[in-house]
């Protein structure tokens, strides 16, 4: 049913008129350039674009990496050769000083071993030298004990048979017999006695009793001594001469005999 007075084609026509002046007065609004964002990026190629390729993925970059990676691993193999050397020159350093120290104390071991050596040595010859000294003092006092006065006098001297086995032992240790203390006075007193009882010089020394004469012609005197007499004289014979000439020495018993020959029977 139509408005009084208003038909529906004139309602239809007013209401296109509001909506149209509506959408005139809408005005769009006008973007400032200063606030306008700007474009995003544009997205990084791979190369199967239209991009440029990057250099290390040319065939120049690519053998300019290799060479770089050559050149480091040279210079690695460099270094560590160089720092192998120089542990090296350690190494012989420590070395050496060990073998150094170990010589040492190798050689300070067989030092202290040879003074060791040295020392016992000296030791035992020095106790062998007084054992000889003894000795030979031994042997001389028995003589004098045996009544062998003439032949503990030349042993004394350092001479006679009895002395060469005394000899030997002194050389085998590096040393000389020596004439035994009081030999000189000992002598001395002997050759006076002897010269004293045969009426003669009588000498004693290297080559035995010399200028003793003939045992025939000492046979006053060893009849006519006493007992220290005739002990002397035995020695004295038993002894005899080893020079040119004179007499070698006889037995007591050989004097004994020579003796009674020219001896009236009764006074031996």
């Amino acid at each position: 049913m139509a408005l009084q007075g208003i038909s529906i084609s004139r309602l239809l026509a007013r209401r296109r008129r509001t909506v149209s002046s509506t959408t005139s007065r809408q005005v769009t609004p006008r973007t400032d350039p200063r606030r306008a964002k700007a474009p995003p990026p544009p997205l990084p190629t791979t190369g199967g674009g239209g991009g440029p390729t990057p250099f290390l993925q040319t065939r120049a970059g690519i053998l300019f990496s290799d060479r770089l990676r050559r050149d480091a691993d040279i210079a690695s193999a460099a270094e560590a050769d160089e720092r192998a050397r120089i542990q090296h020159i350690r190494d012989l350093a420590i070395q050496k000083d060990e073998q150094a120290f170990q010589t040492k104390v190798i050689n300070d071991r067989i030092a202290a071993d040879a003074k060791i050596r040295e020392d016992e040595r000296k030791r035992v010859r020095a106790a062998n030298i007084n054992q000889l000294k003894t000795e030979r003092q031994g042997t001389f006092a028995a003589l004098m004990k045996s009544g062998d006065q003439a032949r503990a006098v030349i042993f004394a001297l350092g001479f006679g048979p009895e002395n060469d086995v005394f000899d030997v032992r002194a050389r085998a240790l590096g040393i000389t017999v020596d004439e035994l203390k009081s030999a000189q006075a000992l002598r001395t007193t002997t050759q006076e006695a002897l010269s004293r009882v045969l009426d003669r010089q009588v000498t004693i020394g290297r080559e035995g009793v010399r200028g003793l004469g003939s045992a025939v012609g000492a046979a006053r005197s060893f009849i006519q001594g006493g007992a220290d007499v005739r002990t002397l004289l035995q020695s004295a014979f038993g002894v005899g001469s080893l020079r040119a000439g004179e007499r070698p020495g006889i037995s007591a018993a050989r004097l004994a005999e020579l003796t009674s020959e020219v001896t009236p029977v009764g006074l031996l």
